[in-house]
């Protein structure tokens, strides 16, 4: 016991040294820079620097969302999607109503899985020979609800990452805009739009030769219908793609349905249904894997929002904030050291300590499919771009990253087999992300 409390001592003088160098590189000028490592064997700490300052976690917040959903609803949980029909079927035609019951699933029709519920309806219905629906397309709340978090900032809920959940979601609740480029201070022209959404766009978008890439936003609240796009994105003659937000997965599914299926939209009334297939999704543990790897605003909303429908049934995120709080208060952790505003981490209200962080991660070791959701250094999701050799392969940890904010926390695996925990966080930098990236790895490095 005594060789290993003098180890330890001899660890810290060189973390305490490695630290050093990394704060006052310059990547890390004018920074505010936070660290907490601990043993994730008994929680006791390594090393800390500003451990109790609070910090902006960006997508740091899916690993709460995520961990509480693991240990509250279970790693096996699933979602299912119901289809009904009401009325017979005659020649073709189905005289009565097409009845979604739609679960909250968010990965419905997602590029991500295969629960392709849209095939799944037509083959059905062409197995039973329905080539038209003379009633309606009915989905349970299919009406937009408000469940875009009110801390988020109108500039990020137009565009993809900003895609709020609903109880019926369909493909990414995304939509993507291909426009043609034209020569430097033109604007470009919408060539097509890969889905069908009702948004009416107002482009104020412009070609530059000086700026290279995007820097364009679709400005627009959930429930408008119409777009504004600006900013500029590359000049030139080809292609040109832009991801945005679709609120209306409904109208999105019953329009794609309707390419397949003539929809009369009668006003045919029928109590009684029939069951016509339904769709499950995956499990907990691999839709938490795939938003943590991949960092989807949308699964970790809708998983919050699922939380609070299966605890107050209530499908919206102040339920689930509820839930996540209360979970919080009566695990091991110090509630003070959190403010939760989302699932995500896209509002700037969310806030964290490196502290709480670390000893979240401590906590959550004992489980497995947590710890497997978290992507691995220069291999997988976003942690690929932690690519220095020494630790490729050796640290599990999700990364959270924002304009000046550049966070990690995980585990990192040394090389003599001991595990520890850790979170380093820095807000308000103004040097590239890469070089900051480039200094956390190097620092990482030196634990091994």
């Amino acid at each position: 016991m005594f060789l290993f409390v003098l180890s330890w001592s001899a660890s810290v003088g060189q973390v305490s040294e490695s630290f050093e160098i990394f704060k006052n590189s310059t990547a890390l000028q004018g920074a505010s820079v936070g660290l907490s490592i601990l043993d994730v064997t008994n929680g006791n700490p390594i090393f800390e620097y500003n451990s109790s300052q609070f910090f902006y976690p960006a997508s740091l917040q899916k690993t709460i969302t995520t961990a509480c959903a693991l240990q509250l609803l279970g790693s096996a949980f699933n979602y299912e999607t119901k289809v009904y029909y009401s009325g017979s079927i005659e020649n073709g035609k189905l005289n009565g109503n097409l009845i979604i019951e739609p679960s909250g699933d968010p990965t419905t029709n997602s590029k991500h899985f295969n629960n392709d519920l849209l095939a799944q309806v037509l083959s059905e219905l062409k197995a039973k020979g329905v080539k038209s629906i003379m009633g309606e397309v009915l989905i349970a709340n299919k009406e937009w609800q408000h469940n875009t978090p009110q801390t988020w900032l109108f500039e990020d809920i137009g565009n993809y990452y900003g895609v709020a959940p609903q109880l019926f979601n369909f493909k990414d609740n995304m939509y993507t805009i291909s426009f043609l480029q034209k020569a430097d201070g033109l604007s470009p022209s919408i060539k097509e739009i890969d889905l069908s959404v009702p948004y009416k766009f107002d482009l104020k978008l412009t070609c530059s030769s000086s700026e290279k890439g995007d820097h364009s936003f679709i400005l627009g609240a959930p429930f408008s219908m119409e777009r504004e796009v600006v900013g500029t994105i590359s000049a030139g003659t080809s292609i040109f793609k832009i991801k945005g937000a679709n609120a209306h997965p409904s109208y999105s599914f019953i329009k794609e349905l309707e390419k397949q299926v003539l929809i009369a939209n009668g006003n045919l009334g029928s109590n009684a249904k029939t069951l016509l297939c339904s769709v499950k999704s995956s499990s907990l543990s691999n839709i938490a894997k795939v938003t943590n790897y991949e960092s989807i605003n949308l699964y970790a909303e809708g998983i919050l929002n699922t939380i609070g429908l299966s605890f107050q049934h209530s499908y919206n995120g102040d339920a689930g904030i509820e839930i996540l709080e209360n979970y919080i208060k009566q695990s091991k952790a110090d509630a003070k050291q959190i403010i939760i505003k989302d699932g995500s981490g896209l509002s700037r209200l969310n806030a964290v300590t490196p502290s709480f962080m670390a000893n979240w991660m401590c906590d959550f070791y004992p489980n497995k499919d947590f710890v497997n959701s978290l992507p691995v250094s220069g291999e997988s999701g976003t942690m690929q771009y932690l690519n220095q050799v020494g630790i490729k392969g050796k640290v599990r940890a999700k990364s959270g990253s924002a304009e000046g904010v550049v966070n990690y926390a995980g585990y990192l695996t040394k090389n003599n087999g001991e595990v520890i925990a850790f979170s380093v966080l820095v807000n308000n930098a103004y040097q590239s992300k890469y070089s900051i990236r480039r200094e956390i790895g190097v620092f990482l490095e030196s634990l091994l």
